[in-house]
């Protein structure tokens, strides 16, 4: 919980202002913090207080579900939608709140888009 910003908020207290909520401790040490965007998408952040490693997953089976969808997949509970990588990133408010803009822009899918 190092100052950041020179008027005495930390990085946690960044985090938290974000919506990030501590969750428990990480394998590999230091903590993990998860911010439940919304029903369906969740980032978690591994703080391992020299570099941070930020990864999501979005519920797509239940938010097929919900729309009265279907899959191939028989149980949507376990139909979850994630990264290929994690991204590392440096221990910086800003970082994490560009790459979170990043993947919500990179989650934009139009269906219909006849360039598909």
């Amino acid at each position: 919980m190092t100052d950041t910003d020179g008027r005495g908020t930390t990085f946690d207290d960044q985090l938290l202002q974000l919506g990030f909520r501590v969750q428990s401790s990480s394998r590999r040490g230091g903590r993990m913090w998860a911010l439940p965007f919304n029903r369906f998408l969740t980032f978690v952040l591994h703080d391992y207080h020299d570099a941070l490693v930020l990864s999501w997953s979005f519920a797509l089976g239940e938010y097929l579900e919900e729309r009265g969808w279907r899959s191939s997949v028989t149980d949507v509970s376990v139909m979850e939608l994630f990264p290929r990588a994690d991204v590392r990133l440096p221990l910086d408010i800003e970082a994490v709140g560009g790459e979170l803009t990043r993947v919500l822009a990179s989650l934009r899918l139009d269906l219909g888009d006849p360039a598909l």
